[in-house]
């Protein structure tokens, strides 16, 4: 029993680094596809920038259409169908962004993109289903993904690199990161296939598209209601604030080149890593995920403000490690209580609902950067310190009184 939980955990982390290792390896270079000289794009339709903002929108747009969309019908039809339908759906995303790429169509490159970001709504599922597998707690098993995800920001943006040198661009253009990210999907569903027991029992006679649909419709109407989801949407905000006018910040102020740039977000994405390490090992494991969120978010607070302060380069190296470890035990955190609030029928719903906010705030985020003139890019970091010292002050008054789980 013990070895078949194990072998489906690994199958369902395996799903999730995906991923995050595709979008690093494949979708992070869109400005290299579309902004240069060598790009397959020739007629466009729109001016380059303009087409790299379409491009870049389409996939959390997929992700907010996807994530809530899988997660319920795995609430419906069960876990693994619906994993090994989302991997197969990557597969065909990513094949059909590098046919894009080696055609020089763009609207088929977006179309790929579109629905890469749809099938990345099986992260959803795959949450859902690391939730209900009985072993290890909750916590510490949903803390462990911030490790995933740290790893793969650092391996999937190197790999997709040394993909693009000259001799590979000249065997194919820049058709190969598509091609790897789809490879490596094309590995999770083997080992899904072989290794995921599905013990969710779904209530398969009840499903019906009227159903389906009201679900959708109980889903954000969730989201609307309850407070706490409120406050993890604005923690949200302020960590992909963080993440899209970090490199801006860094040259700006500091006056950095590309490639010391590149070395301080991958710092970001390590100390994001050894966070979720800490939460996996010890604080999850030791402490119930809400006790932690008022204090770790007023930590992450202190250091972003901290950061916006910072005059010397070696304060950026203490500063940038205090919000990246902090939000690695957030995220489980808020994810943690959010699923303890939900009843055993809609965790999947519950975690399409975190998912689709991923989205939505990825596609804010980059709206509220694009907004601001360069020369104050820096108030995104005063923003974003904001959002977390917000997010704080009012986590005790929703946590205040639990409400009973109602279905959804």
């Amino acid at each position: 029993m013990q070895t078949a939980q194990s072998r489906s955990l690994f199958s369902l982390y395996l799903s999730y680094f995906a991923d995050y290792f595709s979008w690093g390896a494949a979708i992070a270079f869109l400005a290299i596809y579309i902004s240069t000289d060598q790009s397959p794009f020739h007629k466009l339709f729109w001016d380059r920038q303009l087409a790299l903002g379409i491009a870049v929108a389409c996939f959390p747009i997929g992700e907010v259409i996807g994530s809530p969309i899988l997660g319920d019908l795995s609430d419906l039809i069960g876990r693994r169908v619906v994993l090994l339908g989302g991997l197969l759906g990557s597969i065909f995303s990513l094949a059909l962004c590098a046919f894009g790429l080696w055609q020089g169509s763009f609207l088929l490159f977006l179309l790929g993109q579109l629905l890469a970001g749809f099938f990345a709504g099986k992260q959803a599922m795959a949450q859902a289903a690391i939730a209900e597998i009985d072993t290890g707690t909750k916590g510490q098993k949903l803390a462990f993904l911030s490790v995933l995800g740290g790893i793969a920001w650092i391996t999937g943006p190197y790999f997709g690199n040394l993909l693009l040198e000259p001799r590979f661009i000249e065997q194919g253009g820049y058709i190969w990161p598509s091609l790897l990210a789809s490879g490596v999907f094309g590995t999770s569903l083997i080992c899904t296939y072989f290794f995921f027991e599905d013990n969710y029992q779904p209530n398969i006679a009840a499903f019906s598209a009227t159903k389906f649909m009201k679900g959708i419709g109980h889903l954000f109407s969730l989201a609307i209601r309850e407070r706490f989801f409120f406050l993890f949407l604005i923690n949200l905000l302020g960590w992909y604030l963080i993440i899209v006018s970090l490199s801006y910040y860094l040259i700006q102020k500091f006056d950095l080149s590309v490639s010391q740039v590149g070395v301080y977000n991958n710092y970001l994405a390590l100390c994001f890593t050894v966070g979720g390490i800490i939460g996996t090992a010890w604080i999850l494991h030791r402490f119930r995920a809400k006790r932690i969120l008022f204090w770790t978010q007023m930590a992450g607070a202190f250091g972003l403000f901290s950061l916006f302060g910072s005059e010397k380069m070696a304060e950026l190296w203490i500063y940038l490690a205090i919000p990246a470890i902090t939000e690695a035990l957030i995220y489980p955190a808020y994810q943690t209580v959010l699923s303890d609030r939900a009843n055993d029928q809609s965790q999947g719903k519950v975690f399409g609902l975190v998912n689709a906010s991923n989205g939505a705030c990825q596609f804010l985020a980059a709206g509220i950067l694009g907004a601001i003139p360069s020369e104050f890019v820096g108030a995104t970091i005063l923003i974003s310190a904001c959002l977390f010292l917000f997010s704080a002050a009012f986590i005790p008054f929703s946590l205040r009184k639990k409400p009973h789980p109602k279905p959804m």
